[in-house]
Parts: C-alpha cells; sequence; structure tokens
C-alpha cells in the first residue's frame, strides 16, 4: 500500500514538467559535382560533405535550455562515409587497418543559458570552425584553404568537453578538452597509443564588431605525443566585399604517421569574396611550407571561384585552381587529389542544396 501512495505521488509531480518541450530541427545539405585535375581522371566530388542532422533543444526555464545535436556525413555520389583527418583513422591505416568511422559527424549534448554554453561528445574542432571563418571558400571543395592539409588536422574531435562565452562587447572566448584513448591493453594499437597519447585542449578568443573579426587559436591535438597548432585571422567587410587574412602554424611531433618525420607546416592565405545579388566572386592565394626531412619545401595555391544562388538553399558553384610545389613530394601533401606531382591545376563544378 505504501508503495502505490509513493508511486502515485511521483506521478503527480508529472505535470510540473510536463510543459517542457523539446524543439527538433532536421537540416542536411545534398552535394555533388564533377572535379578533374592533373593527375587523376574526372571524378565525382562534393564541394561541402552531404549530411543529415537532428538538432534540437528543450527549455528548461530561468533561462537554461538542454541541446543536442547529431549529424551523419557522407557522400552523395556513393554513400561513403566521409574522411575526418582524425588521428585515430591514421593509426589504423598505420596498422594497416581499413575499417571506416561508423559516426562521421556531430554527437553531443549540452547546457545552454546567458552565461554561454556548454557541450560534450563529438564537437567539431576549434581551428577547423574559427579559420573557416578565414577562409573564404569555407574550408570547402579543392580550393579549401591548406589548413585542411595540415598534417594534424582534424574536423571533428571525440570525447570532448567544449564551453563557448556570449559575445560581451564583441568578445567571445572558446575552450575545449579532449580526454586521450588512454590503451591499456597488449594490442599493437593499444601500445603504439600509449606511448604517444596525451589529452588534448584548445583555446579560442574572437572579437566581432560591426565589419571586424578578429580571431586566434591555440590547439593541442589529443593522442599526437603533444602536437600542436595555433592560427590567427581576420576579415574586413567593405559594403560587399569580404577581405580575408590568415596564418597557421602546425608542431607534428608524432613521426611513424603520414610521412614517418616529424616537423612544422606553415599556411599563409589571402583571400576575398564579392557579392553581387545572387552572384559570389571568391579569390584566395595559399602558401604552405612544410619542414619535416625528406618533406621539405612550399606550395603556392592560386583559386578562383564563381558561385550562383539559384534560391536561399540551392547553390550552382564553380572552383578553379593552381599548385606550384618546389617538388613532387610536398606536392603529394598539398595537392588536393594527393597526387606526387609538383603542380597541379584542378576544376570543380557542381550543385549544393541545403535544407
Amino acid at each position: 500500500m505504501k508503495k502505490t501512495l509513493i508511486a502515485a505521488g511521483l506521478f503527480s509531480l508529472l505535470p510540473a514538467v510536463a510543459p517542457a518541450q523539446t524543439n527538433i530541427n532536421i537540416y542536411g545539405v545534398l552535394d555533388t559535382g564533377l572535379v578533374k585535375e592533373s593527375g587523376s581522371d574526372v571524378r565525382m566530388g562534393n564541394y561541402m560533405a552531404s549530411r543529415i542532422g537532428f538538432r534540437g533543444t528543450e527549455d528548461l526555464g530561468n533561462g537554461l535550455k538542454a541541446t543536442f545535436e547529431m549529424e551523419q556525413r557522407f557522400r552523395l555520389n556513393n554513400g561513403n562515409l566521409t574522411g575526418n583527418y582524425r588521428w585515430d583513422e591514421k593509426i589504423r591505416k598505420r596498422l594497416g587497418r581499413d575499417d571506416d568511422m561508423e559516426w562521421t559527424g556531430y554527437a553531443n549534448v549540452g547546457l545552454a543559458g546567458p552565461w554561454g554554453s556548454v557541450r560534450m561528445g563529438r564537437v567539431m574542432t576549434m581551428v577547423a570552425e574559427t579559420f573557416t571563418l578565414v577562409d573564404p571558400f569555407d574550408q570547402n571543395g579543392i580550393a579549401a584553404s591548406y589548413s585542411v592539409n595540415s598534417l594534424i588536422h582534424s574536423q571533428y574531435t571525440d570525447n570532448t568537453v567544449r564551453y563557448e562565452s556570449p559575445n560581451v562587447k564583441g568578445f567571445e572566448i572558446g575552450l575545449a578538452y579532449s580526454l586521450g584513448d588512454d590503451k591499456h591493453g597488449d594490442s599493437d594499437e593499444d601500445r603504439f597509443v600509449r606511448r604517444v597519447g596525451n589529452d588534448g585542449f584548445a583555446i579560442s578568443p574572437r572579437y566581432r564588431n560591426g565589419p571586424v573579426l578578429l580571431l586566434a587559436n591555440y590547439e593541442r591535438v589529443p593522442d599526437s605525443d603533444n602536437s600542436y597548432r595555433w592560427d590567427v585571422g581576420t576579415t574586413v567587410e567593405l559594403g560587399n566585399l569580404r577581405l580575408s587574412l590568415g596564418y597557421e602554424r602546425s608542431i607534428f611531433r608524432l613521426d611513424d604517421v603520414v610521412t614517418g618525420e616529424s616537423g612544422n607546416q606553415t599556411e599563409w592565405l589571402a583571400g576575398l569574396l564579392y557579392r553581387m545579388g545572387p552572384h559570389q566572386f571568391l579569390a584566395t592565394y595559399d602558401r604552405g611550407e612544410i619542414d619535416a626531412g625528406r618533406y621539405d619545401g612550399h606550395a603556392n595555391r592560386y583559386a578562383v571561384g564563381y558561385h550562383y544562388d539559384f534560391s536561399k538553399r540551392t547553390m550552382l558553384y564553380s572552383s578553379l585552381i593552381h599548385v606550384d610545389s618546389s617538388n613532387d613530394r610536398v606536392g603529394s601533401i598539398y595537392n588536393s587529389n594527393g597526387t606526387a606531382r609538383d603542380s597541379l591545376t584542378g576544376i570543380q563544378i557542381g550543385l549544393n542544396h541545403r535544407f
């Protein structure tokens, strides 16, 4: 009898919390087109990674909200999952494994309020998110800035707690902490991760005020033998014209992944984007330098692009690039198709739809 009364009492409390509702937004990108580059046949590729996602909030009262996001990324032309330049992918390749990740986009839950927001789980890395703000091509397609060619680039990071502050008189700050894999087994992968394992963290101060954006970022990559990246950048809006400048430096210490060498990379980026009604004209100059034993040299890339917005959701895009590298080994890192050539010319055209 007592148990029945207790249960009835608990259920009587439910109406008090029932009015709180979850608002769910289903979103996505469908994108594919054609790419032709020196050293490779015509292929189907994308400007933005195709994806489908679910994003939602629940009002908890007193300005507090619960948040969540789940997103899966894939290639529209064949249905395969997209790569993310993650350390664990490189570890698998080093060990001769070719299994794909089962989840390639966001997967996190958190809280948001007047004090900012906290997310836990799988989130975008700050260095990828902030440098996207500087690149007129938004880190997309064959014209994406050389930031994506950093040997320690990761689009997403797992096992992460990330905080974003509110904008206070133009100033914002982002903080993130990522747990390493912390392997304790006896397999080759376990011993490898244990030897080079470390937790990761990032800090990203930004200033946004009217037409001016200033940003900086420092990130130590998890499970990378304490490899790190830092960058600075700015954009200025002058009417329909946006000018961009960026600089990034990567220090990679994990000498038996990708190149077999430890070393460093730098990138300089200058770009512009001009809007005229539904028309967008884009141009960038990228210079990448790498100092890693046999991989020693530089690459210059010139890119122009044209976008036409059929609507707010559908866009026709095109890009033309030319890369001039100091040698073919450097070219294999900075060429968008990975071919060992000291020069490359490429063109991309396709259709992008967002919903």
